[in-house]
């Protein structure tokens, strides 16, 4: 299970932020180079992002994943190449950590 949180320039400690989107995936067993999502929780701004990294992490893991995210590139103004990088980080991070422990 992962959860993927961010916060804006500006943000007070008070303020709560929501939930976002909440994805299960899984590798699909007859297709190695496919997986299988669904959207348990939905959030506009945050459900391409959260099923993007579900759907990357049950590949790379062969096993089913949570992912739970509140971040919203378009909301937090950033460009397609600077999210694109944000988002390998974040997955190369996990699979790092999932390395470890196995």
């Amino acid at each position: 299970m992962v959860f993927l949180s961010t916060t804006t320039p500006g943000d007070s400690g008070s303020t709560m932020k929501p939930m976002g989107s909440f994805v299960y995936a899984m590798p699909d067993r007859t297709n190695p180079k496919s997986t299988i999502s669904t959207i348990l929780c939905n959030s506009p701004g945050s459900i391409e992002y959260a099923t993007r990294t579900a759907k990357v992490l049950a590949r790379r893991t062969k096993l089913p994943v949570y992912v739970g995210c509140n971040i919203d590139p378009v909301s937090t103004g950033t460009t397609v190449e600077e999210e694109m990088e944000g988002f390998k980080k974040i997955v190369d991070a996990i699979m790092a950590r999932w390395e470890e422990s196995r």
